[in-house]
């Protein structure tokens, strides 16, 4: 996985020349992202949380398609709601625990457009992208601590982005994607991925 990210990095910069078109731009938007956990005898209790992401990109364009990277920051994370019990079997009330996850990443997309009417156009693909944890959060009942991230996981994370989007005329950007984790942030037989939704809007300068 990161000698096919080191690829398309190379070849990002050697598109420079050769690009039909160069725009930079920038795009923010919300995270859904939740956390798939896999042990032996622990039930996956994750749901989704909600974040933000927000970074820069650049757009090596062509005929058909267009090659994709950028620089972001990006909240990860889950959330776990658990009905607490006493020795009694009776209710003892309600946890809830949410985990965020801060990262910078670097995503790599390929996309493929098909020109719509009015210099629109749809775009579809994806990519790897890498990721650095910078900091964590996890707040339990209204309580927040701020563990190292290094403490709790593993570094980096990477895995793979799809993309479904379009392109207005002005330029302006509507995306939503979906990000697969494959690097697992645990350890001692624990598998732990992240997985997220987004949805975001940029604009690339003309």
């Amino acid at each position: 996985m990161k000698k096919l990210y080191l690829i398309l990095i190379l070849l990002s910069l050697s598109t420079f020349t050769f690009a039909q078109t160069i725009n930079y731009g920038v795009k923010a938007g919300l995270n859904l992202s939740t956390l798939s956990l896999r042990s032996p005898g622990f039930p996956n209790l994750g749901e989704n949380t909600t974040g933000w992401n927000m970074g820069v990109i650049a757009d090596f364009g062509f005929s058909a398609f267009s090659i994709q990277p950028g620089l972001f920051y990006s909240t990860k994370g889950d959330k776990v709601v658990a009905l607490l019990v006493n020795n009694n079997q009776q209710s003892a009330g309600i946890l809830t625990g949410i985990n965020k996850l801060y990262y910078i990443e670097l995503p790599v997309n390929i996309l493929y457009k098909i020109k719509l009417i009015h210099g629109a156009t749809i775009h579809l693909g994806g990519g790897p992208y890498l990721g650095y944890g910078v900091s964590s959060s996890l707040s339990v009942n209204g309580g927040t601590v701020s563990p190292a991230f290094s403490t709790h996981y593993n570094n980096p994370d990477y895995g793979l982005n799809f993309i479904l989007g379009a392109e207005l005329e002005n330029k302006f950007i509507i995306d939503a994607g979906y990000g697969l984790g494959l690097a697992n942030l645990s350890g001692g037989g624990t598998t732990l991925q992240n997985r997220v939704i987004s949805f975001s809007v940029g604009y690339l300068f003309k």
